[in-house]
């Protein structure tokens, strides 16, 4: 491969000045908040679901998730609600991201529409045109399926939605049936 391939590559482009901007509003507005906030210090125990590092080999016959924790810790946090039986990946960078879609394997993006909203349908557009054997799931606290049934036609449109809180059934239930497309159509 010549060194001029490399910009070829699909990759995910965001507006990083655009997201400062939010961020910076963002975090004037939690500076305002006068609520004391508690974060756990989780323990990894024998039930919760593997986390594989970027890059690693997924095992045969499990569907790649790609847990996409930007400017966030909220899946590294809840990771023990996720089910079994999927190979996740945690990216924290659109670094790790684009490494993660640069693969030809089918796989689900989840990304937490909560934590930047524009930054998550942005990414969602990107990977809907740019990636096809990657889908998106996106979770939030307040997705009704009407809300998810509109947003799905939109160019930011995901495969699926969930809404908080997370369960594990429930979620296996909604990977379930993204990676089933995956089937009718590779």
């Amino acid at each position: 491969m010549s060194p001029g391939d490399e910009d070829d590559k699909p990759t995910v482009v965001l507006d990083l000045n655009a997201l400062k901007k939010q961020k910076l509003a963002e975090e004037e507005k939690l500076s305002n908040i006068e609520e004391d906030i508690q974060f756990d210090v989780l323990e990894k125990t024998d039930n919760e679901p593997t986390i594989t590092s970027v890059g690693a080999l997924p095992q045969k016959d499990q569907v790649k998730v790609v847990l996409f924790d930007f400017e966030s810790q909220f899946f590294r946090k809840s990771i023990s609600n996720f089910p079994h039986g999927f190979d996740y990946i945690m990216a924290t960078s659109l670094e790790e991201l684009n490494n993660c879609l640069r693969g030809k394997e089918n796989q689900i993006v989840v990304m937490n529409y909560d934590v930047n909203a524009k930054a998550v349908n942005q990414l969602s557009a990107q990977i809907r045109n740019k990636f096809p054997h990657s889908r998106v799931l996106i979770i939030a606290k307040a997705i009704s399926p009407e809300k998810a049934k509109i947003h799905a036609q939109t160019p930011a449109g995901a495969s699926g939605y969930y809404q908080l809180p997370l369960e594990a059934e429930k979620i296996r239930k909604e990977l379930e049936k993204i990676s089933s497309g995956f089937r009718k159509v590779g």
